[in-house]
């Protein structure tokens, strides 16, 4: 009989350091014109051209079956949400309610429903901008009454570009690959607050959620992706080649 857990895969997946939060992250695919690669494996023409806010295009590429195209994720400056300190805590949680009948005085098998989900992001962010506090407070930036100084202020109507296209985590394995995990329509609903303390840096714990939309029509489930890496591929490639097929 085993005395641990331990198996011939426990060096390769661990997941080490705080990882890193992205806000309206892509994966964007371009036409690539580097001849015919023996290696390209094939992608529905549906998977490129997707409604999901991660997949995006290079710009003016409009893709067609048997174009050839490579795909990888755009990790600009830009798309960073900022330096933590302190990590960050991710729960996925499902709403699961027992169905009560007569008798049972206990949970049954068969009889637990699930009737709702959560997802969150919990950021401990160290990096401080006009952005970040517009974000933490549902916020607006005014006319500012001071020079030298720009204007938040906080406002009566939560708007749609409030929301981010999504918020993603992304950590690194001890075998080099990432898991990462992407939450769709993502607000801030845990509002600015931080205590400011003497040789300490100030953090605020930025707590972002996972929302539906009227455009996916789906309200029974969130949007909410993880991306697992595929164990059985070894080679770490920038950007994977594709050729598109139907589909």
């Amino acid at each position: 009989m085993r005395k641990s857990g331990i198996n011939s895969n426990t060096p390769n997946d661990f997941l080490l350091g705080a990882g890193v939060v992205f806000k309206n992250f892509k994966y964007v695919y371009r036409q690539y014109d580097g001849g015919e690669p023996a290696d390209a494996k094939e992608i529905k023409l549906s998977q490129v051209k997707n409604d999901v806010s991660f997949i995006g295009l290079e710009s003016g590429y409009e893709p067609k079956v048997n174009d050839y195209v490579a795909g990888a994720w755009d990790d600009s400056e830009e798309n960073v949400l900022g330096a933590t300190s302190g990590g960050n805590k991710l729960s996925i949680v499902p709403e699961i309610t027992p169905i009560e009948v007569d008798g049972a005085v206990v949970e049954i098998k068969g009889l637990n429903q699930k009737t709702g989900e959560s997802g969150t992001l919990e950021v401990n962010l160290a990096q401080h901008t006009v952005e970040s506090l517009k974000r933490a407070i549902v916020g607006k930036e005014v006319e500012s009454l001071i020079a030298g100084y720009k204007q938040i202020q906080t406002k009566s109507l939560i708007e749609l570009s409030d929301y981010l296209d999504n918020i993603a985590y992304v950590g690194s394995m001890t075998d080099g690959t990432e898991i990462i995990v992407i939450m769709e329509n993502a607000i801030c609903s845990s509002g600015l607050e931080t205590d400011t303390k003497n040789k300490e840096t100030a953090i605020v714990k930025t707590t972002f959620k996972a929302t539906a939309d009227f455009e996916s029509g789906i309200y029974d489930t969130l949007p909410i992706y993880i991306f697992y890496p595929d164990k059985t591929e070894r080679k770490i490639q920038s950007a994977q080649v594709y050729k598109i097929v139907e589909g």
